[in-house]
């Protein structure tokens, strides 16, 4: 493209590059599957791959493995419905979850799309080098590793957007209050009617910092905003969780985090992690013990991220609900 505007902004230029070639290629893929006379429409692909290969799934995990986001996934699996070939089932282990499978219309249609999405592929070779795709993986990790507003902040900002310290008293039911808000809109986490004595563990969570060695940590803005928070324990016995956690020695924990959803893509559940983790090596305790659930996606990457393994041994069930353990081996000085 001649004297293109957009090449020459370079860097500044680079997302509007991105939606116009997105723009280009969904454009050409519409044209080509009218052509062809195929129902379907560009990214359809990916579910039906994903479902093939993992057979039912909802959208929440169908929006996890494929990093779209949550309200793109049901635009695009409303649609794959209404054209018969998706189906909704309850999951038989988990009444409150409602999984997605390819229907018999989606299954028989599969052998013939995927034979042309074979051809679509060998036309992709051609104009999409490998050392392009390894560029954007690149790309793409280093987006979850660090948001642009961490950057942002870490680059030009003096000081953080945000300061993390002890609760006071006098905040306790305001972070009780966000807690419930936080838990209660997990898709498929157990709602207050299901678990009300949890949901009053939540909603008077400053009660644990009458435990020894227990604090409540928050992140506060330099506005005065409560941006998020987490329990954090030197002695796992206070820690009060199911299965054997509680009997683990030289070890700390932490558990109930929870950020604002207007702190979404600020760092804040990494700083607050990041917090515990200093916090436990000072100590002088040797693992770091923590629990996260299916539905709490984003939570278990950065743990991933930061270093946490899955223990087994570590699990255990709260009522109908899976809560899954990770430990953190800390390196001592």
């Amino acid at each position: 493209m001649k004297n293109d505007f957009l090449t020459s902004l370079n860097h500044m230029g680079f997302t509007a590059r991105m939606k116009r070639m997105n723009e280009k290629i969904a454009s050409s893929t519409v044209e080509h599957y009218t052509r062809m006379q195929l129902e379907i429409e560009p990214n359809w692909h990916v579910v039906f791959l994903l479902l093939k290969e993992k057979k039912r799934l909802t959208v929440t995990e169908m929006a996890s493995s494929l990093g779209f986001s949550h309200p793109a996934l049901i635009k695009i699996t409303q649609k794959m419905k209404s054209k018969g070939y998706l189906e909704r089932h309850k999951d038989s282990n988990d009444g409150r979850k409602t999984q997605l499978q390819l229907s018999k219309k989606g299954e028989s249609a599969l052998a013939h799309l995927e034979a042309e999405w074979q051809k679509i592929e060998e036309i992709l070779k051609e104009l999409v080098p490998a050392d392009f795709l390894k560029q954007l993986n690149y790309l793409e990790m280093a987006f979850d590793e660090r948001s642009f507003r961490e950057r942002y902040d870490k680059r030009f900002n003096s000081r953080p957007s945000f300061t993390i310290r002890n609760a006071r008293e006098s905040e306790f039911k305001k972070i009780g209050k966000l807690m419930v808000e936080v838990y209660s809109s997990l898709e498929g986490f157990p709602k207050p009617s299901e678990q009300p004595a949890y949901y009053d563990t939540l909603a008077n969570i400053g009660g644990f910092t009458k435990k020894p060695n227990t604090q409540l940590l928050v992140a506060i803005s330099h506005e005065g905003n409560l941006l998020g928070a987490v329990l954090y324990f030197d002695d796992m016995q206070y820690y009060g969780s199911g299965g054997t956690a509680t009997q683990e020695k030289n070890a700390s924990g932490f558990r109930l985090l929870a950020v604002s959803p207007s702190a979404r893509g600020l760092g804040v559940g990494k700083a607050l992690s990041e917090t515990c983790i200093k916090k436990a090596k000072s100590f002088g305790n040797h693992h770091l013990i923590i629990h996260t659930t299916d539905y709490m996606k984003i939570a278990w990457k950065i743990y991933e991220n930061l270093g946490f393994i899955r223990y087994s041994d570590l699990d255990f069930k709260q009522g109908d609900l899976k809560v899954y353990g990770f430990r953190l081996k800390l390196d001592q000085p």
